[in-house]
């Protein structure tokens, strides 16, 4: 990676070699990373909210087809696991995002409601299990 970095930014020209490497004070390493990887990365990455809300994960970052399949009884148990493994790829290639910035809000906010939802619904069991 470090052969493909230029040796000053071209915005702010700052030298880069000098930012790759580890920080003195903690130890944490400083890594510079393209925008392009950057999206890889985040693209790669499973969606927690196309597992624990399928449907509105579906239909809230644009995936239209898999909304529609993800309701029907025989389609909705594949697309659980497809949502959660490339629910990002397919959103960030058929929704029509402005920019990646848009795209990452909506897909960390449909993780954390997909989330708070199942945690809402275990506690909803949990209080009508051993309600006294």
């Amino acid at each position: 990676m470090e052969q493909n970095l230029k040796k000053v930014c071209p915005e702010c020209f700052s030298k880069l070699k000098e930012l790759q490497k580890l920080c003195q004070g903690c130890g944490y390493k400083i890594e510079l990373v393209t925008a392009d990887e950057e999206i890889e990365r985040f693209l790669r990455r499973p969606s927690p909210g196309g597992l624990l809300w399928t449907q509105a994960y579906a239909f809230g970052t644009r995936q239209y087809l898999w909304f529609v399949l993800s309701i029907l009884p025989i389609t909705g148990f594949v697309a659980l696991p497809m949502m959660f493994a490339f629910g990002r790829r397919w959103s960030w290639r058929v929704g029509g995002w402005g920019s990646f910035t848009e795209f990452k809000e909506r897909q960390v906010l449909m993780d954390r409601i997909g989330i708070a939802w199942i945690l809402f619904l275990v506690l909803i069991y949990l209080y009508f299990r051993f309600r006294g």
